[in-house]
């Protein structure tokens, strides 16, 4: 796993010129040399014309001006020409040098233009390269000896021992002008080390911005570094978006330090099936992506397939009740996804499972991809990352571990977000058709004993939708509340009309299982009851057995403050979900609903299937034995009325009676024969 640390442990001193200074970094200090030795030569001629300078003297001028074409050959030729930088580094040392020489020669050796040399050792420091300055410490050696042993009044013109001695001198002239280059050297030295010091945080701060602290594996940032790249090279892309099953448990169970080492074990060994060019990405918390760049949809589910059995191995974790240390075991497959059990030393074995979705899109021309500008490449990556994600909680929902991502099963595509939005404001604007109860029966044709309020949407687009369009829909956005308090108030609304005109017409509405995890729901219902002016017995709320099991001990306390208020209560589909007979037992319920399987199973439609008369009699007797009043759903046959009658149930609901219709074109011959309101009953009529 990649260091995310700071290289601290930088020596005191090394020789300078080990660390090249950056090509663009170079490239404009170059540029300052060589501005430099460039306005020493008209400066340089103009000097040389003033003095009435013989050609034959005023012929090394040609030197710097050479040197300095061949330091700038490359700019001059605008890249045509190329010089390598160490080249062109001491051309223009040397071409300093050359200048400096020029002027001790045509000032006849004077002292005072020897301090030239010292100023341009600076300039050639700005190189911290030795070749340049190896070369400026050698031309003042070798001009000195050479030029001072021909010529020695155009260097020593002010001394007549050094004339007698050129190459003594020259070495001292050369030890000066080194001595003189230590301060250089020294700020050279520090320059250096700056840099080094930079470059390391540089890096970490990069490395940082690219990877997760906790793992070391790339992040979201680096991923759509990545995505764009490959986005950009028009070759199949896909992407896994990989989610731990019942990790919270183990946060939960055993802290989150030890989720921490979960996390990195699972890191750890999810790397090794994710093969280059591959990128293992962690997004957040127990979620991570991959990124397969030149893989069609079949292989990622392959690599999917392998990392399922790469991750799914023993880890052993420590127990915060008995120790403060984490270990990994070795790498045995477990046999059982998302388990934990308790083994000695203060360990705990947890077997972890992964849940993985897969996206991904073809190849495409290149001449195709280049159209793509970065922030439509942006758009398509974060599409693939949603669709990885939609395909992830498919494959978490169904079991199977892994799943390739199906738009027909998308339910968050802009359709699903134009709907949502569409649902809001229906809300708001009090659009929903939820007036449209069906009838509630009693057997052998009595009187009604109650209609039930059915849902309905009127899409302005769509047309009338069931609950299975939008319900699920408006739970997972948290309208799921104020759509049950619409619901209720139309049917309280509709009930009270009945009442006005003098029939007594019990209405049952379905409520969701939220409603049942909130204390204040009893409360909000006795609310609506006394704002609309109707009896808490007329009134039934339908719940689900999923529900109940959610939180029965929710559950419970809301439905006991219910019957508190009179308001009657009905566990609908009854037999289709996983309520407990217990649960059952405990719950102040007053009615059972037979789903409509069983009465659809009363007359089995091949001689080998077999009747469900003997279940639902069952049904029926328990209920009763609870006290409870037992309805059965979706009748729409006389010979389905007179084996329920048979059976014993208490009521009956389907289109025998009437299909589901809205509340202002109820059928009329079915109110008249609901029971008349009147004082005596203990009812008043409600103007």
């Amino acid at each position: 796993m990649p260091s995310t640390g700071l290289r601290t442990a930088h020596p005191t001193w090394r020789p300078p010129g080990l660390l090249s200074l950056p090509d663009d970094v170079w490239r404009t200090r170059h540029r300052w040399v060589t501005t430099v030795l460039l306005a020493h030569l008209p400066l340089l001629a103009a000097w040389t014309l003033y003095g009435h300078t013989p050609l034959p003297a005023a012929l090394p001028l040609t030197v710097p001006v050479a040197l300095y074409l061949l330091a700038t050959a490359e700019q001059l030729t605008r890249g045509r020409l190329r010089i390598h930088r160490t080249l062109a580094s001491c051309a223009a040392a040397a071409g300093l040098m050359a200048c400096s020489s020029y002027l001790v020669s045509v000032s006849g050796g004077y002292i005072e233009a020897h301090f030239h040399f010292f100023v341009m050792v600076p300039v050639v420091a700005l190189y911290e390269a030795w070749a340049p300055f190896s070369v400026a410490i050698a031309w003042v050696l070798l001009e000195h000896g050479l030029v001072g042993t021909l010529w020695p009044h155009h260097v020593y013109g002010h001394n007549h021992e050094h004339m007698a001695h050129p190459w003594r001198f020259a070495g001292v002239h050369a030890g000066f002008f080194a001595a003189a280059c230590i301060g250089s050297l020294t700020a050279w030295t520090l320059a250096e080390r700056a840099r080094a010091i930079q470059a390391d945080l540089v890096e970490q701060l990069r490395h940082q911005t690219l990877h997760d602290d906790l793992t070391g594996l790339a992040n979201r940032t680096h991923l759509a570094q990545a995505m764009d790249t490959a986005l950009a090279s028009g070759a199949p892309v896909a992407v896994l978006a990989l989610d731990l099953d019942r990790f919270k448990e183990v946060n939960d169970t055993l802290g989150h330090s030890a989720g921490d080492e979960l996390l990195r074990a699972v890191s750890a060994r999810a790397a090794t099936g994710v093969e280059r060019p591959g990128l293992l990405v962690r997004l957040g918390g127990d979620e991570f992506a991959v990124l397969l760049p030149g893989l069609d949809a079949q292989e990622a589910l392959a690599v999917a397939q392998r990392l399922r059995v790469t991750i799914a191995r023993i880890t052993s974790l420590h127990n915060p009740s008995r120790g403060t240390s984490a270990d990994t075991s070795p790498d045995a497959v477990s046999p059982a996804a998302s388990t934990t059990a308790i083994s000695t030393a203060g360990m705990v074995a947890v077997s972890i499972d992964v849940s993985i979705g897969i996206a991904h899109r073809p190849a495409s021309p290149v001449e195709d991809s280049t159209t793509l500008s970065p922030a439509q490449r942006a758009r398509v990556a974060d599409e693939l990352l949603r669709e990885a994600d939609v395909a992830m909680y498919t494959a978490k929902r169904s079991g199977s571990g892994t799943a390739l991502y199906e738009a027909a099963t998308d339910s968050h595509t802009a359709c699903h977000l134009a709907t949502l939005t569409d649902f809001r404001r229906a809300l708001d604007a009090d659009d929903p058709d939820r007036g449209a109860p069906a009838a509630q029966g009693r057997h052998h044709r009595r009187p009604p004993a109650g209609v039930e309020a059915l849902a309905r949407w009127n899409h302005p687009v769509r047309g009338l939708l069931p609950p299975s369009e939008f319900l699920a829909m408006a739970t997972s956005a948290e309208l799921s509340a104020p759509f049950t308090a619409k619901v209720l108030t139309e049917a309280l609304f509709v009930c009270r009309s009945w009442l006005r005109r003098g029939h007594r017409v019990p209405v049952s509405v379905n409520i969701t299982a939220h409603c049942l995890m909130r204390p204040s729901f009893a409360f909000e219902v006795a609310e609506l009851l006394a704002r609309q002016r109707v009896p808490a017995d007329l009134l039934c709320l339908e719940i689900t057995e999923d529900t109940l099991v959610a939180d029965p001990v929710a559950a419970a306390q809301v439905l006991a403050a219910l019957k508190a208020t009179g308001v009657r209560t009905s566990i609908d589909d009854f037999g289709t979900g996983y309520s407990s007979l217990s649960y059952l037992r405990q719950l102040p319920v007053d009615e059972l609903k037979i789903d409509r399987s069983f009465v659809l199973g009363l007359f089995p439609r091949g001689s080998d299937e077999p009747a469900d008369d003997a279940l639902v009699a069952t049904i029926v007797d328990m209920g009763h034995r609870l006290g409870m009043h037992v309805v059965a759903e979706g009748v729409e046959r006389d010979d389905e009325l007179a084996v329920l009658a048979g059976l014993g149930c208490d009521s009956v609901q389907g289109y025998l009676y009437s299909p589901p219709v809205p509340a202002d074109r109820f059928p009329v011959e079915l109110l008249r024969t609901a029971p008349r309101t009147t004082p005596s009953a203990g009812y008043q009529v409600l103007a």
